[in-house]
Order: structure tokens, then C-alpha cells, then sequence
């Protein structure tokens, strides 16, 4: 009687069933390499800082929202990654991932000046808001001493989606800045403030106004 190898001694009897197994297992292990990268790839595209053309997109909205022949406007773009003779095939600058511009309230007390505002590109933008901070000063119910502003639109986990402009979000600030919401008070004393002392919080705002606004043209 011949001897059988090692192998062939470990081997199943039903050989098609012993190779069936290992093919499978090799094809589910296959599988799962695969969904694996597919996973990281797409999870990296979602935290890709956003793209030359996005940004562009986003400029030329809130351009037209800027003063025109037939509205005074609401906001002034100051500062972009782009150049200003630069066109929408233009490469965006990677150092510079913020848009900047002022603001043009028409309510009594902010009228006669203009407000610097910052929107900054997250790395999870459109998916997430961006950050939004005033750098001028200014005196308001809604507004932190950081510049901060508290609208329902840049609420990430409720009101903000991927379709959400940076021309909805300057809309959305322009209108809280002309008619402050005491559901978002940002300060307790400046929330007492208002509801107790009106003269003495419009006082302040008007001072500071004087103090700190920019020029609207």
C-alpha cells in the first residue's frame, strides 16, 4: 500500500467541498479589503477641504448681494482665495480658506456703519457650517464679545445642510443684526439689558458704532 502524504491525510474526503470553502472564505476576505478602502475613500472625500470651483460658486453669490445700481446691498466682499482679475477657471489660494466682507444693516442704530465679517471653510464644509465670526466689534443682543452670532442656520445638527450658501447664511445675519431675537441672546446681562433698559443697551450700541464700525463704501 502506497503511503499518503501529510496533506493528503488532512484532506476532506469531498475534495470540492474542501476547495469550495477555501474560495469562498478568500472571496469574503476579498470582499471586506475592499469595502474597507471603499469606506476610507469615500469618508475622505467628506473631510476634503472644498474645491476651487465651490469656492467660486460661493463668491459669485455673495457678490450679487452687493450694492447696485438699484439696492444699496447688504454685503461687501473684502477678501477671497481668489485674485480680483481672477476668473472662475482660477486656482484658489490653499493658505487663504476664508471668505471676508461687510455687512450693510439698515436698522437705526447700525445704519451708519459697515461690519467685518469672517466665513471660514471647515474641512467637513458643505457638510458642516462654516465658521462664522464678526472681527468688528459690535454692540448686539445676538453677538458675543468673540464676534460670535447665534442664527438657527448655522445650527449643524438642526438647521444647516449641504445646499445652505454662505449668501443664505449673510441674509440670515443681516436680518438678526436689523431685528434682534431675544431666543438667542448671547449674553445674560446684555439679554437683561435689552428687556430692562432698552435706551441704555441702544447707549452702547450707537457708542460703539461711532467707536469701531467701518465705512460702508
Amino acid at each position: 500500500m502506497p503511503i499518503k502524504h501529510k496533506k493528503e491525510l488532512e484532506m476532506p474526503a469531498d475534495n470540492s467541498t474542501y476547495f469550495k470553502s477555501k474560495t469562498t472564505s478568500a472571496q469574503s476576505s476579498k470582499f471586506h479589503f475592499d469595502f474597507i478602502h471603499v469606506l476610507d475613500y469615500f469618508i475622505s472625500t467628506l473631510s476634503m477641504p472644498i474645491s476651487a470651483p465651490q469656492v467660486w460658486k460661493e463668491l459669485t453669490r455673495l457678490r450679487l448681494l452687493g450694492p447696485n445700481g438699484q439696492s444699496p446691498g447688504i454685503f461687501i466682499v473684502d477678501e477671497s482665495p481668489f485674485k480680483e482679475e481672477d476668473g472662475e477657471e482660477a486656482t484658489a489660494s490653499d493658505e487663504h480658506d476664508f471668505i471676508a466682507g461687510r455687512i450693510l444693516p439698515t436698522a437705526d442704530i447700525y445704519k451708519e456703519g459697515a461690519y467685518r465679517l469672517e466665513m471660514k471653510f471647515s474641512s467637513e464644509y458643505p457638510f458642516k457650517p462654516p465658521e462664522v465670526r464678526f472681527t468688528t466689534p459690535i454692540y448686539h443682543l445676538n453677538v458675543d464679545k468673540d464676534g460670535l452670532v447665534c442664527i438657527p442656520i448655522l445650527r449643524a445638527t438642526e438647521d444647516w445642510t449641504a445646499n445652505t450658501s454662505l449668501a443664505d447664511v449673510v441674509k440670515a445675519i443681516v436680518d438678526i443684526i436689523n431685528h434682534p431675537k431675544i431666543d438667542y441672546a448671547m449674553s445674560p446681562e446684555i439679554h437683561k439689558e435689552y428687556l430692562e433698559k432698552r435706551d441704555e443697551y441702544e447707549r452702547k450700541a450707537r457708542e460703539m458704532v461711532r467707536e469701531k464700525a467701518l465705512p460702508r463704501t
